[in-house]
């Protein structure tokens, strides 16, 4: 039995070194411990390619391969993917569960003096806030799909209701991107999907937010029930006018979902920041040189120091630390020029958000 697996494993070794000879330019090769084979690669502008359709091969061997710079010709290895042991869905399911019962003890705060139908505006406020950040997930994980990679179902994080009902979702994958486009569309599909669903549930807190006469809106600030605020963030300020224009001797109390569209605007802020372990991060990653994206994470990070976002500020300097930064398979072909371009108008979108819908945002800053 043990010969017969030896004989497998050396005939496997042999069929992933003929697939690299077969679309590479190889220089010298190298059988390595543990299944490895090592290859000197020639540069050639055929190679993303070549290396896109050598991983496709070499997967249902149980095969991975790195391709990396070296001096004066590429390096790539071929590996036994290690084994990643099944896990069930118990654990996002419990995790759901309590997301949602801490989402919706902060509907209830949030919708408690809201002059409407309670039950179904905690529904409203739950719907918002999973749609945001459980279609932020799914975006990461379809493109996961869409580029071969494995990843994990989303487990959601709960939160404190009152404060701060949820931390979020994250979804964890058994093997690196592929390449630069695919490490790039892994960061960015998340912060795309999830703004999508924020601007909906943005106009939808306008078309739910109340006008009620002045005097009522003094007595319940007054008893210590709302509270008063003399500014909006310009984005839902316009919303406003549109969906809920107020009328003289009246003043709009804001529905919850305004809550739940800035908690979201805000998350997707905090994800395009270029930081590590940020999906703007894993964006920047797949553009720049490592020595930049580190410069690029400190700078984030005093960014966040002056928007008034400290404590996140102080997290990714901790996980900048401690975590290492996320590699594409294939290190070294370039990045599409579509990607690029896309990656300018990610920092214009960033910029946008912060500008339209988080400074003067009356939820982060009174």
């Amino acid at each position: 039995m043990a010969e017969d697996s030896s004989s497998t494993f050396y005939i496997e070794q042999r069929m992933v070194a003929e697939k690299v000879k077969t679309l590479f330019h190889i220089r010298n090769q190298y059988f390595r411990e543990q299944g490895a084979v090592e290859f000197e690669v020639e540069e050639d502008g055929g190679n993303k390619l070549a290396f896109l359709k050598l991983i496709k091969e070499i997967k249902p061997l149980g095969y991975l391969a790195v391709l990396r710079r070296g001096e004066g010709y590429l390096t790539l290895i071929a590996f036994r993917k290690p084994e990643v042991k099944k896990r069930g869905l118990r654990l996002n399911l419990i995790l759901l569960l309590a997301t949602l019962g801490t989402v919706a003890a902060d509907g209830f705060f949030k919708s408690s003096n809201y002059p409407g139908n309670l039950p179904l505006m905690i529904g409203l406020y739950a719907v918002g806030i999973m749609g945001i950040i459980g279609v932020h997930e799914m975006g990461h994980k379809i493109a996961s799909a869409l580029h071969g990679v494995k990843s994990s179902s989303p487990y959601f994080i709960p939160g404190i209701p009152g404060a701060l009902p949820t931390l979020g979702a994250v979804i964890t994958s058994s093997e690196p991107p592929t390449n630069r486009d695919s490490l790039f569309d892994l960061g960015i599909s998340g912060p795309l999907a999830g703004l999508a669903v924020t601007l909906l549930v943005a106009v939808g807190g306008a078309l739910t937010s109340a006008a009620v006469p002045i005097e009522e809106l003094s007595r319940q600030a007054a008893a210590g029930k709302l509270l008063m605020v003399s500014n909006l963030d310009i984005f839902t300020a316009y919303l406003l006018s549109i969906f809920a224009p107020q009328r003289v001797g009246t003043g709009i109390i804001l529905s919850p979902l305004i809550f739940a569209s800035s908690l979201g605007f805000l998350i997707t802020f905090l994800n395009l920041m270029p930081a590590w372990q940020l999906d703007g991060g894993h964006v920047a990653r797949a553009v720049l040189s490592p020595k930049l994206h580190k410069i690029l994470t400190y700078a984030s990070i005093a960014v966040l120091f002056i928007t008034g976002f400290q404590l996140m500020a102080i997290l990714i300097l901790i996980l900048s630390m401690r975590s290492p930064e996320m590699k594409p398979l294939d290190d070294v072909s370039p990045l599409s020029k579509s990607r690029k371009i896309m990656f300018i108008l990610v920092w214009v979108i960033a910029a946008l958000i912060y500008i339209f819908a988080i400074r003067s945002n009356p939820f982060f800053f009174r």
